[in-house]
C-alpha cells in the first residue's frame, strides 16, 4: 500500500515537473515569437524610414536639377537677347565666355544662380549728367568687377609713354608727355602696315570704375570696384609696357576664368544674395533712366 502511494506521488511529481517544463518552453517560445515580431517591426520601420529618406533625397535632387536647368535655359535666352542688342562683336564674345563660365560654375555647384550676376552694356551717369558706357559689370559675393573688352588685332603696344619711347625714337615728339597711350600695329588686306592709336583701356576702365563707385556711393553703398581689361581677339600679340599694377589684364579666356575662380576661392565674401540683387537693381535703375 505504501509503495502504491509512493508510486502515485512520484508519478504526480513527474507529471507536475513535465507540466512546468512544458509551460516554461511555451513561455520561451512565446517570448521568442514576440522578440522576432519586434525585430521584424523594427526592420519594417527602418525600411520605411530609409525609403522615405531616399524618396525625399530623389525629390531634392530632381528639384535642384530642374532649378539649375531652368537657370541655364534662362541664361541661354538672356544671351540670345544680348546677341540681338549688341553691335560690338568683341563684347558679344566676352559675354558668351562669361555666360559659359557661369554655367560651368552652376553645374559644379561652386556658386548658386543668384551668386553671380552678369550685367552687359551698362550706362552709368556721372556727376556732370553724362553717362559712361561699361562693357560688363560682374557681381559676385567677393565684390564688384568692371570689364572693358578690346577685340584688337595685331601687335598691341599698351602703356607707351614718352619716357619709354626710346624703343621707338621717332615717336617721342608725337606722344603725350602726361599719359600712357596705346598703339596697334597691323597689316591691311593689301599687306600694308597700319598703325592706329587708341584710348588707353587702362585709363578707360579706371574711369568707368570711378563713375560706378561714385554712383553707388550716392546710393549709400561704398565699395571698391575691381578693374579688368580683356583682350579677347585671338589674332593679336600684347606688348604690355604699362606701369599700372591695379588694373588686371588678360589675353585669353582661360586667364579670365582662372582669375574669377581664384577670387571665389581666396577672397572674403562680402555680399550675400540679397545685397547682390539690391546692387543689381540700383545699377539697372540708373541704366534705364
Amino acid at each position: 500500500m505504501i509503495l502504491l502511494i509512493i508510486s502515485i506521488f512520484l508519478a504526480a511529481c513527474v507529471a507536475w515537473l513535465a507540466f512546468i517544463v512544458y509551460k516554461e518552453k511555451a513561455q520561451h517560445k512565446e517570448m521568442r515569437n514576440d522578440h522576432y515580431q519586434e525585430l521584424a517591426a523594427i526592420k519594417e520601420l527602418q525600411k520605411a524610414s530609409l525609403e522615405t529618406a531616399a524618396a525625399k533625397f530623389d525629390e531634392d535632387v530632381i528639384r535642384l536639377s530642374d532649378s539649375y536647368k531652368r537657370e541655364i535655359e534662362k541664361l541661354m535666352i538672356e544671351n540670345e537677347d544680348i546677341r540681338k542688342n549688341y553691335r560690338n562683336q568683341g563684347e558679344i564674345a566676352t559675354h558668351q565666355i562669361l555666360e559659359d563660365f557661369k554655367s560651368n560654375l552652376l553645374r559644379e555647384r561652386i556658386i548658386s544662380p543668384d551668386e553671380m550676376m552678369i550685367m552687359p552694356n551698362i550706362f552709368i551717369p556721372d556727376y556732370d549728367g553724362n553717362t559712361q558706357q561699361i562693357d560688363h559689370i560682374i557681381l559676385l559675393p567677393t565684390g564688384i568687377y568692371v570689364i572693358d573688352t578690346k577685340d584688337w588685332k595685331g601687335h598691341i603696344v599698351l602703356g607707351l609713354t614718352r619716357q619709354s619711347s626710346h624703343r621707338f625714337l621717332f615717336l617721342a615728339e608725337l606722344l603725350d608727355s602726361e599719359k600712357e597711350e596705346t598703339l596697334i600695329f597691323d597689316k591691311d588686306d593689301s599687306g600694308t602696315i597700319t598703325v592706329k592709336t587708341c584710348e588707353n583701356p587702362i585709363n578707360q576702365v579706371q574711369q568707368n570704375a570711378v563713375t560706378l563707385a561714385n554712383f553707388l556711393k550716392r546710393q549709400e553703398i561704398e565699395t571698391w570696384i575691381n578693374t579688368l581689361v580683356f583682350f579677347n581677339e585671338k589674332d593679336k600679340e600684347l606688348h604690355d609696357w604699362s606701369d599700372n599694377s591695379v588694373v588686371k589684364r588678360f589675353t585669353a579666356k582661360e586667364q579670365l576664368q582662372k582669375f574669377f575662380i581664384n577670387e571665389l576661392a581666396s577672397q572674403k565674401r562680402i555680399y550675400g544674395a540679397f545685397q547682390l540683387k539690391n546692387i543689381k537693381d540700383l545699377i539697372e535703375s540708373a541704366h534705364y533712366h
